[in-house]
C-alpha cells in the first residue's frame, strides 16, 4: 500500500492536480487513516526529485541575491500559515467532503492560464510579486488545491516567462516541503518506502509538467481536476 501511495504522490505532486487531494481521496476509498504528517513524509521523496530536476534553477538563484531574497519572502507566508493553521489543515485531511470544492478551485485557476503570457524574468521580481506568489502557496496547504498549479498560474498572471514561472515555483517549494517533511518525520508516521517510489514517479511528472508549461498547455489539466472534483463529490 505504501508503494501505491508513493506512486500517486510522485505522479500528482508536480502536475497541477494536487497530490494531497489525491492522497486524501485514495485513503478515503481504500479506508486508510491518512493525515497531514503522512503526506509530509511522502513529500520528502518528491522533494528529492525536484532538487535533481531543478539544479539549473538552483545554480541560477545562487548567482542572484535578489532571487534568494525573494525566495525567502515567498516562503514566509506558507511557513507561518503552516504553524498557525496546523490543526485546521490537518482536519481537512480527514474531511473528504470538502475535496470537490478545492479541486474545482484548482480547475478554475488553471483555465485562466490559457491566454496569459509575459516576458519578466526571475531576476526582475519585486518584493510585492514575491509576496503574492507566497500567499498563493498558502492555499496549497489544503488538499485539492495544487501548489504547482496555483504558484505557476500566479506567476503567469504577473507576466513572467513560462520557463521562469516553472523554475521559481520549483525553487520556492523546496524549503516549504523540506520543513513539512521534517515535521512529519518527527511525528514518526511513515517509513521511507513510499518516499522512494514518490521520488522516481516524481521525476516523470516533472518532465510532463515542464513540457506542458513551456508549450502553454497547463490549462488542459483543468479538465482532469474537474473530473476528480466530480468523482470526489460522488464518493464523499
Amino acid at each position: 500500500m505504501e508503494m501505491l501511495l508513493g506512486i500517486v504522490q510522485g505522479l500528482t505532486e508536480f502536475l497541477p492536480v494536487s497530490s494531497s487531494g489525491h492522497l486524501v481521496l485514495f485513503s478515503h476509498l481504500l479506508k486508510l487513516d491518512l493525515n497531514a504528517y503522512q503526506t509530509a513524509i511522502l513529500h520528502l521523496g518528491t522533494l528529492a526529485a525536484v532538487v535533481v530536476f531543478a539544479l539549473d534553477g538552483i545554480r541560477r538563484s545562487l548567482k542572484s541575491w535578489r532571487i534568494v531574497l525573494n525566495l525567502v519572502i515567498s516562503t514566509i507566508p506558507a511557513g507561518v500559515s503552516g504553524i498557525l493553521l496546523e490543526n485546521r489543515v490537518d482536519e481537512t485531511f480527514s474531511s473528504p467532503g470538502i475535496l470537490p470544492f478545492f479541486f474545482l478551485f484548482t480547475a478554475v485557476i488553471l483555465l485562466f492560464t490559457r491566454s496569459v503570457s509575459g516576458e519578466k524574468r526571475m531576476e526582475e521580481m519585486t518584493i510585492l510579486d514575491a509576496t503574492l506568489v507566497g500567499l498563493a502557496q498558502v492555499l496549497a496547504l489544503f488538499p485539492g488545491i495544487s501548489r504547482s498549479g496555483t504558484t505557476i498560474a500566479t506567476l503567469l498572471f504577473l507576466k513572467y516567462r513560462k520557463e521562469d514561472a516553472l523554475q521559481y515555483s520549483f525553487l520556492m517549494s523546496i524549503p516549504v516541503v523540506l520543513g513539512a517533511g521534517i515535521l512529519g518525520m518527527e511525528k514518526g508516521t511513515a517509513s521511507l518506502t513510499a518516499p522512494l517510489f514518490a521520488f522516481f514517479s516524481g521525476l516523470s511528472a516533472l518532465y510532463v509538467l515542464s513540457k506542458a508549461v513551456k508549450s502553454g498547455k497547463m490549462w488542459q489539466f483543468a479538465y482532469y481536476c474537474l473530473f476528480v472534483a466530480i468523482v470526489s463529490y460522488l464518493v464523499g
